[in-house]
């Protein structure tokens, strides 16, 4: 009887009594995981348990200061050094954190969390090597697709496609022969690869990684030359390999019909040797970007 003649008002202090920073930081883990990818929700909770690193267990939510978030964001960008990206996805997700908790009623204003800025510092030598690090010139273009033809001419094919149109790899391995249209030479984005999923699963292709992920890209003539002879040697292998080759309508496949595997990929790429560079995947689509930087294309 006495808890229900209690105050929303007395309900409220009793909750914020005992309620930790931690508590809520794991309560907006759990209310925005449902609606995000999996790989993102992974992603916000290792955010979330660097944030926790640099505060003690026991800090109660009304404690938790914007002096306390920006000392957080400050020391792992100024101190350990860590890039201007990922210091910055700290201080979101901070900052989303105080966005729910006002939702909840665990605090009325968040204006001085809102207004937190973090300065850029001048880039170090490790951080511009970094940067440079992220794209091929031509010359390491033609001499890295060399390397790689020897090691696999698919996989070559492959890389050397998304340097010519600036497609992610999972979105590479995701392209469908429907999704290809031959006579106005453009294909259109719309799924990528599930990193977790198993090689063969029918859930293997999920959706792109934002509205904007979807688009058509034009294809010059040889983007177009390297599509249709997987095409062909796709049905080849149909034909001729029916035991083992299954044709599940994806084009950039192994010799069983399935997506490459983006691990398996990546374990090749670690066999290119470049000076000065790391070869991924993703530095073929940088390569693309900085092929268009080079004829002027605007960045919009």
């Amino acid at each position: 009887f006495i808890e229900k003649t209690k105050t929303a008002a007395e309900r409220k202090a009793e909750k914020l009594a005992v309620l930790t920073f931690y508590n809520v930081l794991d309560e907006w883990h759990a209310y925005t995981s449902p609606a995000v990818k999996p790989r993102t929700a992974g992603n916000h909770k290792n955010l979330i348990k660097r944030i926790k690193k640099d505060l003690p267990l026991s800090l109660l939510f009304v404690d938790f200061t914007p002096v306390m978030a920006e000392n957080i964001v400050r020391h792992i960008y100024y101190t350990e050094m860590r890039s201007y990206s990922y210091s910055s996805t700290i201080l979101t997700t901070i900052q989303r954190v105080m966005r729910y908790a006002k939702k909840c009623g665990y605090i009325d204003q968040i204006g001085d969390f809102n207004d937190i800025k973090l300065k850029k510092r001048p880039a170090t030598e490790k951080e511009l090597k970094k940067a440079a690090n992220k794209f091929l010139n031509h010359d390491e273009l033609k001499d890295c697709l060399r390397q790689l033809d020897a090691i696999s001419h698919r996989l070559a094919l492959a890389m050397e496609f998304i340097a010519l149109t600036g497609l992610r790899c999972g979105e590479l391995l995701a392209l469908r022969i429907q999704d290809y249209d031959k006579e106005n030479s453009c294909i259109n984005v719309n799924g990528t690869i599930i990193h977790t999923a198993k090689n063969g699963d029918d859930i293997q292709r999920g959706t792109p990684k934002n509205i904007y992920s979807y688009r058509d890209v034009h294809l010059n003539s040889r983007a177009k030359q390297i599509l249709e002879w997987f095409i062909v040697d796709n049905r080849r292998a149909a034909l001729w390999e029916k035991g083992r080759y299954k044709d599940k309508g994806y084009i950039f496949t192994t010799n069983t019909g399935n997506p490459y595997n983006i691990q398996y990929i990546g374990h090749k790429l670690r066999r290119i040797q470049i000076p000065g560079k790391h070869i991924t995947t993703h530095m073929f689509r940088h390569t693309h970007i900085s092929m268009l930087a080079e004829k002027a294309v605007p960045l919009k």
